[in-house]
């Protein structure tokens, strides 16, 4: 008899129904737990994505991404900020080294691909990363579909992406204080455990770290204090969370060989199978539960509520994106630009005494290009050469396209190309 996977020949994605929804309510739950909500879900879905391609690079392409890896080791600035790929809205950091066996590196805040050489046959083409803010923002079918593109772009793909890692998480609100947990409430199948601690304050729990398989409980509120994510603050309210209201995150980290057993190594087939995952993991791999004196197995011992209700959500819409302030680019907040960008120029104006910050800065622009100039004889650079060598170095390392240098950058080697073709015509 085929499964549902099999009989339905649509993506999974393709699909309007739950799949993988709530399990069946447990009779090793207390009768209360099942018409008594103690748990507000506010987001569930997939936060960290890592995957393989298999193929193979064109060797043209391999010989460009050779170039600009050298551009990148370069030691002259303006060659090294020449070290950028641009694919629609992306403007790649070609990175000056690779790392194991992927020689090529490829970064920006929504990606991180690393492609093999051609000769390495045994190796997958491209390894890739998800960051965490651009698949919440774009969706996962989006990304998928753009990851397809981009590395089409170097090599031949020869079967569906592979997924070696993923993070299943629930964010929610219980009224439940996670420290008058006692250790021995959990039953797991690790052996290794932890805890979060924030400025000596307990925070969470881990279970099972570097593991197939590995988890964490913890104050996303207080987590978010640090991270600066404060967009899921208005994502939250549109699920009915109220300023002040402490939200937990539980989290699993499944990696390669939890996926093959679950035949989850295709994303839409993690998509499919996601709630299957995730009662897995706090059915079967992590539990929960309320100590009962009589019993001396815990295995038997009945789940918690709290765990009841969380095993039963429904994984629905994971492939959907939410508007986030999620971008390709990785420029410094405005607090680095306007704070800590603005000490040379507060320093400038105590030692100079001067209370204008106006007539303070035309001076400091002054004196720096002054400065710079008389250093020319050794540096080999003047003040503007400085500035605009600094800016091109900047730019890359931001994912920043400088439009008018690029188009230059372009012209020239255009220029070259068909340079080249006339000699080749007129047989010189």
């Amino acid at each position: 008899m085929k499964n549902e996977y099999e009989e339905n020949k649509s993506p999974p994605h393709a699909r309007t129904a739950c799949v993988g929804a709530g399990a069946l309510p447990s009779n090793t739950a207390p009768a209360n737990s099942i018409n008594n909500k103690i748990v507000t879900v506010l987001r569930n879905g997939i936060d960290s994505l890592y995957l393989s391609y298999q193929g193979e690079l064109h060797p043209d392409m391999e010989e460009k991404l050779k170039e600009y890896k050298q551009d990148a080791q370069s030691r002259l600035p303006m060659e090294k900020a020449k070290a950028i790929w641009i694919f629609g809205d992306h403007c790649f950091e070609v990175k000056d080294k690779g790392t194991g066996y992927y020689p090529y590196i490829l970064e920006d805040n929504a990606y991180r691909i690393q492609f093999s050489s051609a000769k390495a046959k045994q190796l997958p083409l491209a390894y890739v990363q998800l960051r965490s803010d651009w698949l919440t923002h774009k969706g996962i079918i989006h990304c998928k579909t753009e990851l397809e593109n981009i590395i089409g772009t170097f090599g031949f793909i020869e079967e569906s992406e592979n997924v070696s890692r993923s993070d299943l998480f629930v964010d929610f609100v219980a009224e439940i204080d996670l420290e008058q947990i006692q250790l021995a409430q959990w039953v797991t199948r690790s052996k290794r455990h932890g805890t979060f601690h924030v400025d000596k304050v307990f925070t969470g729990y881990t279970f099972g770290l570097g593991g197939d398989i590995s988890a964490r409980l913890y104050d996303k509120t207080e987590e978010i204090k640090k991270s600066g994510k404060i967009y899921l603050y208005d994502l939250w309210r549109d699920k009915g969370w109220k300023d002040g209201q402490r939200v937990y995150r539980l989290e699993f980290e499944l990696k390669n060989r939890v996926l093959t057993e679950h035949d989850a190594k295709t994303i839409d087939k993690l998509l499919y199978r996601a709630g299957g995952l995730w009662r897995y993991c706090l059915l079967n791999w992590l539990k929960l539960t309320i100590p009962n004196v009589a019993d001396d197995t815990q295995s038997r011992w009945p789940l918690h509520p709290l765990w009841v209700e969380l095993a039963d959500i429904e994984w629905c819409g994971l492939f959907e994106g939410v508007s986030i302030p999620a971008r390709t680019t990785r420029i410094p907040p405005d607090s680095n630009l306007f704070e800590a960008g603005l000490s040379g120029l507060t320093s400038y104006m105590a030692i100079h005494e001067i209370d204008d910050y106006e007539e303070a800065l035309s001076k400091f622009i002054s004196d720096a290009a002054d400065y710079h100039n008389d250093k020319r004889d050794f540096t080999g650079i003047d003040f503007y050469t400085y500035m605009e060598e600094k800016a091109a170095l900047k730019a890359r390392r931001y994912n920043v396209i400088n439009k008018k240098r690029h188009k230059q950058e372009l012209e020239s080697e255009l220029r070259k190309e068909q340079e080249a073709y006339r000699k080749a015509s007129d047989g010189e």
